[in-house]
């Protein structure tokens, strides 16, 4: 991770002087293939381009410049071809099985804006999301979001859950003290890497409106298990622009 950070504060510097001489030596850290992609993609933009580490994931958080060629088909279909042209970067082997079009907006300078969830097994992995920005010739100009690395490797043994939605239900209702919540709670299935990257649980996250309190709770109930690992409120996090942790993550057995 540390190779990665010096990278990205060499490139920031790299963009105003040589870029291409960021990739002129080689890093332990960052494979063969990761050096190619990023050399590709400078040579694709004239030798200048942006790059932002996610410093304890070790994935891209921005890429920018001119970063593909004019590319064919739809939205997601040009998003997909560029991704797997820098899947090495994401830690994927194959952009189709790890991204999934969740919606594409468009502006009024006609920018394209491919919206991407991280998905595993099919199950999406919570909180990341990637954004392909494509102008209206049909280059990618810049990529920015979460994406944690290596889910399909540390989850071998969490393909399918123990218990089912019903009894995370009930136990995000018995944690949060909800007996009559205001709507049906609603749960889903979801990867979540908590508290490090490489901790990943397979998990029911479970929406408890309560009015009383008020609190839109998200409760993230390990799927093999039935314990609560984290929760919080959503009204509140929403208030003060960072998640209220209640609950740290129970010690494995």
């Amino acid at each position: 991770m540390k190779a990665k950070r010096w990278l990205s504060s060499f490139l920031a510097l790299a963009v105003l002087l040589t870029p291409l001489a960021v990739h002129a030596e080689p890093n332990d850290q960052l494979s063969p293939s990761e050096h190619r992609e990023l050399k590709e993609m400078t040579d694709r933009s004239g030798g200048t381009i942006q790059v932002k580490w996610d410093e304890k994931l070790g994935t891209p958080r921005f890429i920018s410049g001119k970063l593909s060629k004019p590319l064919k088909g739809e939205p997601a279909d040009m998003a997909l071809s560029f991704l797997e042209s820098i899947k090495h970067l994401y830690h994927v082997d194959k952009a189709k099985r790890s991204f999934a079009l969740k919606r594409v907006d468009h502006d009024e300078l006609g920018m394209q804006h491919v919206r991407l969830a991280h998905v595993v097994n099919g199950i999406p992995v919570w909180g990341d999301e990637v954004i392909v920005h494509i102008d209206k010739s049909r280059v990618v100009r810049s990529i920015n979001g979460q994406f944690t690395p290596d889910i399909e490797k540390n989850s071998e043994r969490l393909k399918k859950p123990g218990i089912d939605a019903n009894a995370a239900i009930q136990a995000a209702l018995a944690d949060v003290k909800v007996p009559n919540p205001d709507a049906p709670p609603k749960a889903e299935l979801h990867y979540f890497a908590h508290p490090e990257p490489d901790q990943i649980n397979l998990v029911y996250i479970v929406n408890v409106y309560d009015t009383k309190a008020p609190a839109d709770w998200k409760v993230f109930v390990d799927a093999l298990t039935g314990d609560v690992l984290y929760k919080y409120n959503d009204l509140k996090t929403k208030k003060s622009h960072a998640p209220q942790t209640q609950k740290s993550l129970k010690p494995k057995q």
